[in-house]
């Protein structure tokens, strides 16, 4: 029988609400959360119950905070320092990450149900086709995140375990030692603890940003749904004025039912992720400005790989503050195009009092004031050479 059977998964893995589908999507990045000790969509989480793994977290990071801390005493080659002062920056940000992650924990179990319990159901209601379209983009999403953080952790394990077997001994990342002889059993036990510290780190900063990826999934696809509720066949030969109004008027109720619930999904969805969407803006921030300065005295390509993760990271938000306008742009062009001059009277009131309730903003705002958007994303990349170019002047 195998100790981690699917069976054996579910039994152990709790999530709020009544288990669905979306449940079943996410099972495997539900059950690593509970290992590590942050599942905060358990209804049952307490920092009480975890913290053996609070504090297995902390022991980690103050281990590689000084095992960098050792590295760099010693260190000449600029792109070497540059790779450990990125390390600094992204355990910087980890525990504001992570506590941001554990502070928003109701405000997330509430998207949570809403996502696979409200917009499932508008999604279930419209079309078979858009349902399998959110389970391939979760299916995807989970198989991302996995396969990233183990060929990731891999490289430099394998990086590692080919020294080794040449009879040459590496520490996992080349900019942090271990703190202890480069001889067995320590050596060992260093590389194990770097091993663990690098799927701990990637593994939480991923599964972070994962949860709200599906929320995104499920959002745009509910509003898909949403405006299909407003393509309705015109007219039939067989159908009375009085028929064809009162399909109007169905669909603009059923329309106005689910853009309520979707904008209440927008406000919760827009406050709980105000601050942690800052995280990858700053990290990046300050990452290529780092990247700037290293490659200032000597070009290396390779260190650019670094920027990356965190390009990567901050684009998917933008990327998705852009997909909240668009969609909210859709929603208002598919009520204007909506056939409202056949509604009764006293139906075409209540049709244009929802037109002018569409102008409300529909958008994600960080807390600094900016929306998500690429435009922003750009200005980011901005911000930073212009720091960039201020250090070189001062320096010079």
């Amino acid at each position: 029988m195998k100790i981690f059977s699917e069976k054996t998964i579910e039994q152990y893995t709790k999530t709020i609400g009544e288990r669905n589908e979306v449940d079943k999507l996410v099972i495997v990045p539900l059950f690593v959360q509970d290992i590590l000790g942050h599942n905060v969509l358990n209804p049952k989480w307490t920092w009480t119950t975890r913290i053996p793994q609070q504090l297995f977290i902390v022991f980690l990071l103050v281990y590689v905070i000084l095992g960098t801390n050792d590295y760099l005493k010693d260190a000449t080659d600029i792109n070497d320092i540059g790779e450990a002062y990125y390390t600094l920056i992204i355990i910087l940000f980890f525990p504001i990450k992570y506590l941001l992650f554990i502070q928003n924990r109701f405000t997330l179990q509430q998207l949570y149900i809403m996502a696979k319990t409200t917009l499932l159901d508008m999604i279930k209601s419209d079309s078979d086709e858009k349902l399998a379209e959110l389970f391939a983009k979760i299916k995807l999403a989970v198989k991302i995140l996995f396969g990233t953080i183990f060929w990731s952790i891999s490289v430099y394990f394998m990086v590692a375990m080919w020294n080794y077997a040449q009879g040459t001994r590496v520490t996992l990342s080349k900019t942090t030692t271990i703190l202890m002889p480069m001889t067995s059993p320590y050596y060992e036990l260093g590389l194990a603890i770097h091993t663990v510290f690098l799927f701990e780190m990637a593994f939480t900063y991923c599964v972070i940003d994962l949860w709200f990826v599906v929320l995104m999934f499920s959002f745009c696809t509910a509003i898909d749904s949403t405006i299909n509720r407003l393509k309705i066949e015109g007219k039939r030969p067989d159908e009375t004025d009085e028929q064809y109004m009162d399909r109007l008027n169905d669909a603009l109720r059923i329309f106005y039912q689910n853009h309520s619930k979707i904008m209440e999904f927008l406000y919760i969805l827009s406050e709980t992720y105000k601050w942690p969407s800052i995280i990858p803006i700053l990290g990046i921030l300050l990452a290529f400005c780092l990247i700037l300065l290293c490659m200032s005295v000597e070009v290396h390509w390779m260190f650019l790989s670094n920027l990356i993760p965190t390009t990567t990271e901050l684009f998917a938000y933008n990327w998705f503050g852009d997909q909240v306008k668009d969609k909210g742009t859709a929603l208002i062009l598919a009520l204007s195009e909506f056939d409202w001059p056949n509604m009764r009277t006293k139906d075409k009131k209540n049709y244009l009092i929802m037109v002018s309730y569409m102008n409300k903003e529909f958008q994600i705002k960080t807390a600094l004031g900016y929306d998500l958007s690429l435009v922003t994303m750009s200005s980011v990349f901005k911000a930073s050479y212009q720091t960039f170019a201020v250090l070189k002047t001062v320096d010079h």
